[in-house]
């Protein structure tokens, strides 16, 4: 009997096996054709690719291409404008990652001590909105506030007696903007991510803190802040794998590809559009978006190794 059930269990757990791995193969197929099928488009990065007209992809790729080895990877960094491009990629991640995990949990902090449910809908539905606006339609709305001729600052800067300001041909007033705007554009949506750790915290913790006569400070700084220590640490570390990739949207749409910009709002995504795009150089451009992965992959294993050496449980692995 007993080795009757356990055939039977076998079964049924091999039954529910095979039925989970029909759920994921849509799954594992998209990974396949979209994810996995183009990593043969590494080899650009090591090629001088040169097309034959007549030929197919993979013939002037691997065979009319000849292997150029780290050439095009030692242009890049011997390219001036790859050193900016690269250093203002950094440091646009940096403050977003920093501020964004600042705002995001200030704001979930706050939002968890409104207790009027169709205010706090309210308050949060209008932090999300901003995340399902296309960076079109903000770039145009963007325009309608800083247009020289027609934007409505320039308009209550001349109504103040002042001379109107040509903002798409003064590259110094556009990080703070772009700032601004890409924390105002996704702070919504990992405040939500922050807001549903902090309602499960087991409340009877905040209830016997305010007995004990704990401020609001204090409750956040001991009780609140600890709990959230994971759910930080994955978001930090997951950010940290893509600081070396930007928000095309943000940097190439909003300031209407102007020239005069191009100092401040090129990052490493515009580039290998560009590179791509107007000197269709195929090479020079994988070779920029390889080492964009690359580096990005590396950092992160080295985040998620750092944090399971300060916080084991905090880690992704």
């Amino acid at each position: 009997m007993a080795k009757r059930s356990h055939g039977s269990l076998s079964a049924s757990a091999r039954k529910e096996r095979r039925q989970l791995n029909i759920m994921t193969l849509p799954a594992v197929i998209w990974y396949g054709l979209f994810c996995y099928l183009p990593l043969f488009g590494i080899a650009f990065a090591f090629k001088d690719f040169t097309p034959v007209p007549g030929r197919s992809l993979f013939e002037n790729l691997f065979i009319n291409s000849p292997w150029v080895g780290l050439r095009n990877f030692s242009y890049l960094f011997r390219n001036p404008l790859s050193r900016s491009v690269i250093l203002n990629t950094l440091f646009y991640n940096s403050i977003f990652i920093v501020a964004g995990i600042v705002v995001s949990v200030s704001l979930a902090i706050l939002l968890s001590e409104v207790h009027q449910k169709k205010f706090r809908a309210l308050v949060q539905m209008t932090l999300v909105l901003p995340y399902f606006i296309s960076w079109v339609v903000i770039a145009y709305c963007v325009y309608a506030f800083l247009s020289t001729d027609l934007g409505l600052i320039n308009h209550i800067l001349t109504a103040l007696g002042a001379d109107p300001v040509q903002w798409y041909q003064s590259p110094e007033s556009w990080r703070g903007i772009l700032i601004v705007l890409e924390i105002w554009k996704t702070t919504g949506y990992t405040m939500i991510i922050y807001l549903c750790s902090i309602t499960n915290i087991d409340r009877t913790l905040y209830e016997a803190a305010a007995l004990d006569g704990a401020t609001f400070l204090q409750r956040v700084r001991f009780i609140t802040l600890p709990q959230l220590r994971p759910t930080i640490a994955t978001l930090f570390i997951l950010s940290i794998g893509s600081i070396m990739s930007s928000d095309f949207g943000l940097f190439y749409q909003v300031p209407m590809d102007s020239g005069a910009l191009q100092e401040v709002t090129q990052t490493l995504d515009v580039y290998v559009y560009k590179s791509l795009m107007y000197e269709a150089n195929f090479s020079y451009s994988s070779a920029a978006a390889f080492l964009q992965s690359s580096v990005g992959c590396i950092l992160l294993v080295i985040s998620n190794i750092i944090t399971r050496r300060i916080d084991k449980d905090s880690a992704l692995i």
